[in-house]
C-alpha cells in the first residue's frame, strides 16, 4: 500500500531557516512545529549556555542553545522561532532549537550523514549555499551535548 499523497509531499520539500548568516535545512516531515520563542527555565545540572526547558503546550521540551548543537560562534541576533524537532518523520522523542529566522519550504529530500557529521548534504537552492541536516544525527548530537555538559558539571 502507497503512502498517502500528503506524506509522499512531506518526503520531497525542507524548511529552510537561518542560524548565524547560514542556511539551514530540515526535512519538513521531521518539524513537528515552528512554534514562538518562549521562555527558558534553566536545567539545574547543566550550563544555562547549553540548554533549557520550554514550555510547549504544557510539557517541559528541552531546548539547546544553537551555538552549542550546530557549533557556531555566539550568536548576535535574538532567535525568532523555536523549531520543534523529531528524528524520523514517524515521530518519537523531540527537541526545540531556536533560529534566527524561518525561510520557507523548498523542494528537496531528506539526505542521511555519513559518520558524525550533521550536514549531510551542501546543496545550492535559489543560489545560496544550504546545509542540509540529517534528523538522525541532529538528534544524536543533542544527547553527546547534554551528556557532555553533565559531565564537566560534576
Amino acid at each position: 500500500m502507497s503512502a498517502p499523497a500528503e506524506n509522499r509531499l512531506d518526503e520531497d520539500r525542507l524548511l529552510t531557516f537561518d542560524v548565524g548568516g547560514s542556511v539551514y535545512a530540515l526535512p519538513i516531515a521531521c518539524v513537528v512545529e515552528v512554534a514562538e520563542v518562549g521562555p527558558l527555565v534553566s536545567i539545574p545540572t547543566l550550563p544555562a549556555g547549553t540548554a533549557g526547558v520550554m514550555n510547549h503546550h504544557g510539557d517541559a521540551l528541552p531546548v539547546l542553545q544553537r551555538t552549542v548543537l550546530l557549533d557556531l560562534p555566539e550568536a548576535e541576533s535574538d532567535p525568532t522561532h523555536a523549531l520543534v524537532v523529531t528524528p524520523r518523520a514517524d515521530g518519537g522523542a523531540r527537541f526545540g532549537i531556536f533560529v534566527d529566522r524561518i525561510l520557507g519550504l523548498v523542494a528537496g529530500c531528506a539526505a542521511r550523514a555519513t559518520g558524525p557529521a550533521l550536514v549531510a548534504e551542501k546543496r545550492s537552492i535559489d543560489g545560496r549555499v544550504v546545509f542540509v541536516l540529517d534528523p538522525e544525527r541532529l538528534f544524536a548530537r543533542a544527547g553527546e551535548v547534554i551528556e557532555s555538559s553533565l559531565e564537566r558539571s560534576v
